[in-house]
């Protein structure tokens, strides 16, 4: 319409230009401006999100040392600091600002730097004679109550002839709690349970109630639960835990442990809701946290490294990016009364526990199969026996028996001859050796060819049935 209406005019007057160029300034800068000056500020309490950390690296040789990784930062409460048009955020272990860069490489400095009423955008780069290049882009924007962070680099450089190339991307969300000057929110305040137990006081009214589902209608404390187990922290990091009192359903109440110093407590401040702040002169130590709710509790800890450690212990000790354990520390409440102790541990505990009780079990099945097979071959072969004992001469009046190949007699219960595997028959005194015909040989085995007299049926060897020699 703007066009339209210069396309209509006189441009020539002098009159009519100047009011476009009023007409321009007033529609153009003046509503830009007076909108920049209404907006709210950002100062105040923000939660960070835990820093998720993406490395891709390409090429890479020995020569070019440890991989990289990490380089993010964990999750809490942080305080926004607005002067001009520039931000500073402090917490979670440092304080930044926007007219730098995240990344801490060395030799990189920043090379260009925009700031808007919601936006920031720094270049990072190393010197062009520094062997090590390295280029880094960091940019945040805002609302009036969330900010979102982004940060990607690129490194390449030589040793030894060998090429080492990567990338990296950081992003993190920021949500606004509580904004500068302006008056908290009111709570109200939720009734205490009649069912809980004594000693367990109701917390955190913020949290709404549920009006449907199985949630509905909450039951007694069952379990407690603290995530992580184990966290690796720096000197002068924050962080928070998070606690969850749960009842059989699972169901999440709105009850607040307490939180006290086992060990470490030189080395680091606690608070009330489980939020821990490592010294920054803090040396490398191990902070013990102990976490109860009416006398049941658990025990979480804390690792305080340096920084140069921080990054090869995240993979060292199954750590994640943010450098939290994966397993949870955990308690259950039996039938949610207080005074039971029964720790249940979560994770890598779990996993050994079932692998034991696995392999338990099949080593228990393969025995009973064995010990099965054994009586089964044992009645096997005494059926066997009862049944070659009805059709042996001389076995039921005992009365020896005689190997008709080679004379011996025998006394016992054998049904085959010890030398030559000949079935015994029922006889007496073996006559003289030179008088003794040579016996014939007109059965064989099909199985191993062993030839037998015409009177034996089985082989000696196999038990097989011997068939006439053709």
């Amino acid at each position: 319409m703007l066009w339209r209406v210069i396309a209509l005019t006189e441009l020539d007057s002098p009159s009519v230009r100047e009011r476009l160029w009023f007409l321009l300034f007033a529609v153009v800068l003046y509503p830009s401006n007076a909108w920049a000056q209404n907006q709210p500020t950002l100062s105040g309490q923000w939660s960070a999100s835990a820093m998720h950390v993406q490395w891709n690296i390409g090429q890479w040789g020995t020569a070019c040392g440890p991989r990289p990784s990490g380089g993010g930062s964990g999750a809490g409460q942080v305080t926004v600091s607005q002067s001009g048009s520039e931000l500073s955020i402090s917490g979670v272990g440092r304080t930044w600002s926007t007219t730098e860069c995240w990344e801490q490489y060395p030799g990189l400095a920043r090379r260009s730097h925009s700031a808007g009423t919601r936006g920031w955008r720094n270049v990072c780069k190393t010197s062009d004679s520094d062997p090590r290049q390295a280029t880094v882009v960091t940019t945040l924007s805002a609302t009036d109550d969330m900010m979102s962070f982004d940060e990607t680099g690129q490194y390449q450089f030589v040793i030894k002839g060998q090429n080492c190339t990567a990338s990296v991307r950081r992003t993190r969300s920021l949500r606004l709690v509580q904004r500068q000057g302006e008056a908290p929110k009111t709570q109200e305040k939720s009734p205490e349970s009649s069912e809980l137990p004594a000693g367990i006081e109701p917390t955190d009214p913020s949290q709404p109630k549920p009006t449907s589902g199985p949630c509905a209608t909450p039951g007694p404390p069952a379990r407690l639960e603290v995530r992580p187990a184990r966290k690796l922290m720096r000197a002068g990091e924050t962080f928070t835990f998070r606690a969850s009192v749960l009842d059989q359903k699972g169901c999440t109440l709105n009850k607040r442990p307490a939180w006290e110093f086992v060990a470490g407590s030189e080395a680091a401040s606690l608070s009330a809701n489980g939020t821990i702040t490592v010294k920054p002169d803090a040396k490398d130590a191990e902070v013990k946290l102990n976490v109860s709710v009416g006398g049941e509790s658990v025990d979480v800890v804390i690792e305080v490294v340096s920084r140069d450690r921080y990054e090869a212990l995240l993979a060292q000790r199954g750590f994640n990016e943010a450098g939290e354990s994966k397993e949870a520390a955990a308690t259950t409440l039996v039938s949610g009364s207080v005074g039971s102790k029964t720790v249940v541990s979560q994770g890598g505990s779990d996993r050994r526990i079932t692998l034991v009780a696995v392999s338990g079990a099949l080593a228990l099945a393969v025995g009973v199969l064995g010990l099965f097979l054994v009586q089964r071959r044992r009645r096997q072969d005494r059926a066997r026996a009862a049944l070659a004992l009805q059709f042996v001469p001389g076995a039921a009046t005992g009365l020896p028996k005689r190997c008709p190949t080679c004379g011996r007699d025998f006394f016992g219960d054998e049904q085959f001859c010890t030398e030559d595997a000949t079935r015994l028959v029922g006889g007496s005194v073996p006559p003289a050796a030179s008088s003794m015909p040579p016996p014939p040989t007109n059965k064989i085995c099909p199985i191993c060819g062993t030839q037998y007299p015409g009177v034996t049926e089985f082989c000696g060897k196999d038990g097989a049935t011997l068939v006439p020699v053709n």
